[in-house]
């Protein structure tokens, strides 16, 4: 039990901070990326390259659990995001300095944030969620062990945006150079810890994203993740264009924003969606409609005392519909598939995100609520999509 205990917190807190890691790094994205010469779409296809390294490496990641364990698929992964990152922390100070051709700056953004930490990070929510599914019986324990994951994640939206925001007081650079040294400690600590006894599995037919028990929870969780995505990747856009801020100011106000976000998101998660009916199902439909209530809210926002509480209403949507998603997906199947279906999960997060952000970052060139809309619309899509799922008890 205390080994249980251990890897679980283990998990936990790897998440935290590599998400943490991560989130440090989007109040300054957007200006950093004007800073070095390059624009919204060489942005959104480096975030997108991301992505496309989660959705291809997830149901990977999924089988290397099966095959050396959960221990060992974090270690690997965590050192494939040390390097990743460090590189690209890199490449920012060189190209904050010297003026380079683009192609080099976007080329070397690609390989080190897209490629590497891409791979890299894509290991953890793939080892996370198989441990967790694993070692939790039935529809509650389920919710509740995959709401603690969402919580870790939530945390992250405020510990990483509030560290990045105080940081770049600092020097605009500055979030983009811790961000490895958090992403390294936490390798160290994952490599100290004594592997756990890995599970043996038995051996059965590949588990296909098109498996219709998993499906529909695929579908609805990738619909409110694309519109997640489309919102995300413009939103210091947003706010530094439609509010008129200069490049520090922005950094701060979405800073203040990915706190509030995070609060919710992880409020949500922890203390009621244990505690709403109707299972996973029950999340996901709820979860759904008050996201959408959230981003056509957004609409109407034309000042920060305005946007930030309705950004909130968005978060703590998506903090219900997540654990349905997890929970809901993980229950249709049997345990000896959990490493794939989570691997699927992790995937169809990426997939969205492969089309989100340059999705995104084109509806806001065109017209700057776009994404919003968009996002709205899909969230009510994931709702009709949820109150058709069959209740899982």
């Amino acid at each position: 039990m205390s080994s249980t205990r251990a890897l679980t917190a283990t998990l936990l807190v790897a998440a935290l901070v590599v998400y943490s890691a991560q989130g440090m790094l989007v109040p300054v994205l957007a200006p950093v990326t004007r800073l070095v010469g390059l624009g919204e779409v060489d942005l959104g296809a480096v975030m997108t390259l991301s992505a496309a390294m989660l959705v291809l490496s997830g149901p990977w990641w999924g089988r290397e659990v099966d095959r050396i364990g959960v221990h060992a698929v974090l270690v690997r992964g965590l050192v494939l995001a040390t390097i990743g990152s460090a590189g690209f922390a890199v490449m920012v100070e060189i190209a904050a300095r010297e003026d380079l051709p683009r192609w080099l700056v976007l080329g070397a953004f690609a390989l080190t944030r897209g490629v590497l930490y891409g791979l890299g990070f894509a290991a953890v929510p793939v080892a996370g969620l198989t441990y967790l599914a694993s070692t939790s019986q039935g529809a509650v324990a389920r919710t509740k062990a995959m709401g603690a994951f969402g919580a870790a994640q939530g945390l992250s939206l405020v510990i990483g945006p509030a560290l990045g925001g105080l940081a770049a007081i600092g020097g605009l650079l500055l979030p983009v150079h811790l961000a490895p040294v958090l992403v390294l400690g936490t390798l160290v600590a994952v490599w100290l810890l004594p592997a756990p006894e890995r599970q043996e599995r038995p051996e059965r037919e590949r588990l296909g994203f098109r498996d219709p028990r998993g499906l529909p929870y695929l579908v609805a969780g990738g619909a409110l993740f694309l519109g997640l995505a489309l919102v995300e990747i413009i939103l210091g856009f947003l706010v530094q264009d439609r509010l008129g801020l200069s490049d520090t100011e922005t950094a701060q106000v979405v800073a203040v924003a990915g706190v509030l976000i995070g609060v919710g998101f992880a409020a949500t998660q922890a203390l009621v969606a244990p505690r709403v009916p109707g299972g996973p199902r029950g999340l996901l439909m709820a979860g759904s409609l008050i996201a959408a209530l959230g981003y056509l809210g957004a609409t109407f926002a034309t000042s920060t005392a305005t946007l930030l509480p309705v950004m909130m209403v968005i978060a703590a949507g998506l903090g219900l519909a997540l654990p349905g998603y997890n929970a809901g997906a993980t229950l249709a199947v049997e345990p000896a598939e959990h490493a794939a279906v989570a691997g699927q999960l992790s995937a169809t997060v990426g997939l969205t995100y492969v089309a989100g952000p340059v999705l995104g970052a084109a509806m806001y060139s065109a017209y700057d609520l776009a994404p919003i809309i968009g996002a709205a619309l899909l969230s009510l899509l994931a709702a009709g999509l949820a109150s058709r799922l069959t209740r899982t008890a």
